[in-house]
């Protein structure tokens, strides 16, 4: 606490901007990735962080991929 006040003069931490980590697929990215799911449902969902590397010069894990996919469902019928 003693270091936060020398560096800001104030006691309480203040975060700005929204909780949670920032997004790392754009509105392009994700739009890419439903293409590939589209045309190809038969892939593994571990493929598709590989080509986001190669085609998009991205690299995610394959579980934020995993979660993205229901999110845009789920906006895609709304």
């Amino acid at each position: 606490m003693l270091k936060l006040w020398h560096e800001t003069g104030d006691v309480v931490r203040h975060n700005y901007g929204p909780p949670g980590h920032p997004c790392v697929l754009t509105l392009d990215d994700v739009n890419y990735l439903l293409q590939l799911v589209n045309h190809h449902p038969d892939w593994f969902l571990n493929e598709l962080p590989v080509l986001l590397s190669n085609n998009r010069f991205i690299s995610i894990h394959y579980t934020t991929i995993y979660r993205e996919l229901p999110m845009q469902e789920f906006l895609a019928k709304s």
